[in-house]
């Protein structure tokens, strides 16, 4: 048998999630009259239950990343799903004048608000300056963003989308709604949604940090995350 033998159990663990979403009752008594009613429904669940999803690529089966301690391992996941993002959308927006997930951003950005300043526009995706500013510049030169006078400011410049800006940004979105819709294909979105809701939460969190607290040493950030985490039980 080997590790078929467990093959059972993870697809047990896998229905149960769907049920804790569908369901108020979460007894044994509920969960196993779920179970059969899905059985029911769905006849093809009762054959023998599917290999693991993902093929392991490490000779001993067990990936490095997953010997960390466990928080390590749930903001590595992220940083990863981050950049396998940034890798899918690269391949999306191939072929069109802007080619990163940035620039794509910043034009949704201009184009959600309508008018926006150059600060306000780095400070939303919380960016390096050089590294915003690089980016604008960019969009600027490709004639995708223009500048105008800031009536209520006659220093400062607003970012406005061009009518070539409105263009790229209507293909983009379309490639980039196919991408998100490609990325999470293979997870059910029950899953997905409730993880939505603990990301939100920490990036709420952190974002009030980062932009507030930024200039701080290591240490005081540690003694400052310390005395808020009762607000966030």
């Amino acid at each position: 048998m080997g590790k078929d033998k467990y093959a059972i159990l993870k697809q047990i663990i896998d229905l149960y999630e769907d049920f804790e979403v569908e369901e108020k009752h979460l007894d044994l008594l509920s969960f196993a009259q779920w179970i059969i009613k899905k059985l029911h429904d769905t006849p093809e669940l009762n054959k023998k239950a599917p290999p693991e999803k993902y093929p392991k690529f490490f000779p001993d089966n067990t990936p490095v990343v997953k010997k960390f301690e466990e928080k390590a391992r749930l903001l590595e996941a992220a940083s990863r799903i981050a950049r396998y993002h940034e890798f899918y959308s690269r391949k999306a927006l191939k072929d069109l004048v802007i080619n990163t997930r940035l620039e794509f951003l910043f034009l949704q950005a201009v184009d959600m608000t309508e008018k926006a300043k150059k600060t306000d526009l780095i400070n939303i995706y919380h960016l390096e300056y050089t590294t915003g500013m690089d980016t604008i510049r960019r969009l600027t030169n490709n004639g995708l963003l223009n500048e105008i006078p800031d009536e209520s400011d006659k220093r400062a410049k607003l970012l406005v989308l061009t009518e070539k800006g409105r263009n790229i940004l209507e293909q983009a979105l379309k490639r980039m709604r196919e991408e998100n819709k490609m990325f999470l294909t293979a997870i059910n979105d029950n899953k997905w949604k409730k993880v939505l809701v603990i990301l939100e939460e920490i990036d709420e969190f952190h974002s009030m940090v980062y932009q507030n607290h930024g200039d701080k040493p290591f240490a005081e950030l540690c003694n400052l995350m310390d005395s808020l985490k009762h607000l966030y039980k």
